[in-house]
């Protein structure tokens, strides 16, 4: 049986309307971290045919935001840098993995790296305020 607290997070990224429309799926949580994964679909290419930055930043910026939820806080993005580094194709799995790197009473930054297999694809750092502890 999953904690009640652990399920809500679950049930909080799977119901993201934003997240399901991209197919993320919550896949690991651990105490200030957690990792969301997509299988590369049509509608998450560039006009390239490659993985569209823009899904591996949300992709990161859900991982980090739920790995900041795993400490019993409620927090919301006030930066998020992310570096492309390569990109995926089409029916890849692509994993994105946040890290809590500092939790402040008000302020917590976290960062992310972005892959496909041993493959980074992208690295990010973001902010997060702490609008409240739960």
């Amino acid at each position: 049986m999953v904690e009640p607290k652990i399920q809500e997070m679950i049930n909080a990224v799977n119901e993201n309307p934003f997240g399901k429309m991209l197919n993320i799926e919550l896949t690991e949580l651990n105490t200030g971290e957690s990792s969301v994964e997509i299988t590369v679909l049509p509608h998450h290419l560039n006009p390239h045919g490659t993985l569209h930055g823009g899904v591996m930043a949300t992709m990161a910026d859900i991982a980090m935001g739920v790995a900041v939820r795993t400490l019993g806080k409620v927090g919301m993005t006030i930066n998020l840098n992310t570096n492309f580094i390569a990109t995926a194709l089409l029916g890849e799995r692509v994993i994105a993995r946040g890290k809590v790197v500092h939790d402040g009473n008000s302020i917590a930054s976290v960062e992310c790296t972005v892959s496909r297999g041993e493959d980074i694809l992208a690295r990010s750092t973001g902010v997060w305020y702490l609008l409240k502890n739960k």
